[in-house]
């Protein structure tokens, strides 16, 4: 009998939440007004300097809501594990926008390093990872916690749970999900993560693996792709086709020739599709990162940040069960396209001319301000006549008729 009343309550929560996306919640903004709770302490630990530390969120809610059980979305800011905030203008205009959707929000800081000199030293920045993890599966248990012990005083439903984090703070919510083990790491790797504890232990009687509905990384990167494997949680990457921070394939973050190599967003959709993990996959095709928020103060900047939402709130949708909502750009729908001669002091041709000749040909600069846009005849493009000085430009070339787009870098010399 009380199996079949736990069948039932599970039920009508389950059907409660599909009566509750045909009413446009969580792909709409149904509430016009959220509530902030500031500066929860929901984690003490030892930071890199040895001291006790109070790791703290904020928690954004749709006011007046009366649902019993919501979905929470966690999100963490990104800055190199040295700089970074939870009060970034990016970060709480991300907790409004989704707690307006009906989601609970939960905006989370970790503990960082001192200074950005830890970025030159491996063994520092993998310390770092690892208790940027820690702090993740803390927050995570203190849901669950609040949940079972302290009347869920959040409403939130635990088995709804998505990570998210842009940067840093996907690197953080990437190994929390996927690092199932240190078997797979070198000698330095174990031992570095070992000095601080490890990442597994108090919490890692919930499988995070299964209790996360999803994954966001926006800019990130794992250690390895090799840690996915086909029971993985599905995921949802965004990323810079030409980012100077993160690699969107494998290398070294930064390119600082000290640090480990990790796999970017392109390595990692290539290996969930070999798996057959869904992993939505959006290349934005500039340089830059985390192009929806300025890196060192948290600025909003726009379209990206629209685009970001858009993306997440489809993936969020998607994972609920809300509709059948198509979510993915296949990986192959960006290609790289190069130009002759690179570097030029005026006139560059594409390779392969006559496959884009009727396509619209767009000219950025590395920060994004668009320069030219125009149908592409198929002549050399002189870049004096188009208004291009000495530096760096991303070319892009749209087909509007299968919405392929294909991108390249020209020097300007």
């Amino acid at each position: 009998m009380k199996f079949l009343s736990s069948f039932v309550f599970t039920f009508i929560l389950s059907n409660s939440s599909f009566a509750q996306c045909e009413n446009g919640r969580y792909l709409n903004k149904i509430f016009s007004q959220t509530t902030r709770t500031q500066n929860i302490t929901y984690h003490r630990a030892l930071n890199a300097a040895g001291v006790l530390q109070n790791v703290l969120m904020d928690v954004f809610e749709p006011q007046d809501d009366t649902a019993l059980l919501r979905p929470l979305v966690i999100f963490q800011h990104g800055g190199a594990y040295w700089t970074g905030t939870k009060d970034y203008e990016s970060q709480i205009a991300m907790g409004n926008e989704f707690a307006k959707r009906g989601y609970v929000v939960a905006s989370a800081t970790y503990r960082l390093e001192s200074s950005p000199l830890s970025l030159l030293f491996q063994d520092l920045m993998l310390k770092a990872v690892g208790r940027g993890v820690q702090d993740t599966k803390a927050l995570v248990y203190y849901f669950f916690q609040s949940a079972r012990n302290n009347s869920n005083p959040y409403n939130i439903d635990t088995n709804r749970i998505f990570l998210c984090g842009a940067s840093a703070g996907a690197f953080n919510v990437l190994h929390t999900v996927y690092l199932d083990s240190l078997d797979n790491l070198n000698t330095d790797w174990k031992n570095w993560l070992n000095q601080i504890g490890g990442v597994f232990g108090a919490y890692d009687f919930i499988d995070f693996g299964e209790k996360i509905l999803g994954v966001v990384n926006i800019n990130g990167a794992l250690g390895d792709k090799n840690f996915l494997n086909n029971e993985h949680t599905n995921f949802l990457s965004v990323h810079n086709l030409w980012d100077p921070e993160i690699p969107f394939n494998r290398g070294q973050p930064y390119n600082i020739p000290t640090m480990m190599f990790v796999d970017g967003s392109n390595i990692l959709h290539s290996k969930a599709q070999e798996l057959n993990i869904y992993n939505p996959f959006y290349v934005i095709p500039d340089w830059g990162h985390t192009s929806y928020s300025t890196d060192l103060f948290g600025t909003v900047v726009q379209p990206y940040f629209d685009s970001t939402v858009w993306y997440m709130k489809n993936f969020f949708a998607y994972q609920l069960g809300c509709s059948e909502i198509t979510t993915g750009i296949k990986n192959n729908s960006i290609k790289t396209i190069s130009f002759y001669p690179n570097p030029t002091m005026d006139e560059f041709y594409f390779n392969h001319t006559q496959s884009y000749i009727g396509n619209t040909i767009v000219v950025s600069d590395i920060i994004g301000n668009e320069i030219y846009n125009a149908p592409f005849s198929g002549e050399a493009i002189s870049s004096k006549s188009i208004g291009l000085t000495k530096g760096i430009y991303i070319v892009h070339i749209y087909n509007a008729l299968n919405k392929e787009t294909s991108s390249g870098k020209i020097i300007i010399d």
